[in-house]
């Protein structure tokens, strides 16, 4: 008894291209499309409702709220009017609303999910994420001072804040806009 060298499809498995279609007509390789006659119609929008003069805000227009900007070597420039979690690969937590800034850093000081930025009443607030190589504010005319993990902490007008040896120059972005 010879073997053949491939494996037999059992009978029936692959269509006689010159067999009937079982639909009748058409043959086993072509193919029954059906065409809608039309597509449903598209209900129209429903208006939204313009509230009365009375019901939208007076007075003279507030102020927006304030941003800062971090500066450092190579160009980065990051605006800060939310919390914004930084790092070479940050992980932000999608129900928290942070922003999520990549660092680039070639010496590799600074932590893939470093430390969080944000403005809170108008000052910028750094936190320390648990970095391994740790977040310094280095204010100008003092020295470096290092703050301690997960402590909310100040960083002043002009300072230099470190992320491992990486320095950004923290610097409030001016008022200009108005939102009413």
């Amino acid at each position: 008894m010879s073997r053949p060298d491939f494996i037999v499809p059992p009978p029936g498995l692959i269509p006689d291209p010159a067999a009937p279609h079982p639909a009748g007509g058409a043959t086993a390789n072509e193919r029954t499309v059906r065409v809608p006659a039309a597509d449903p119609p598209v209900p129209a929008p429903t208006p939204m409702p313009v509230p009365p003069p009375s019901a939208l805000p007076s007075g003279p227009p507030r102020p927006a709220a304030p941003a800062w900007r971090l500066r450092g070597a190579g160009g980065v420039d990051v605006r800060v009017d939310r919390g914004t979690v930084l790092g070479r690969d940050p992980l932000v937590d999608p129900a928290s609303g942070h922003a999520a800034v990549a660092l680039a850093d070639p010496a590799r000081s600074v932590s893939k999910t470093h430390a969080l930025v944000q403005v809170v009443a108008g000052r910028l607030v750094v936190t320390d994420l648990g970095s391994t190589n740790g977040v310094r504010i280095w204010p100008l005319g003092d020295g470096p001072a290092d703050i301690p993990p997960n402590v909310p902490t100040e960083v002043p007008d002009g300072a230099t804040l470190l992320l491992g040896d990486l320095g950004l120059q923290a610097e409030r972005v001016p008022g200009d806009t108005v939102v009413a």
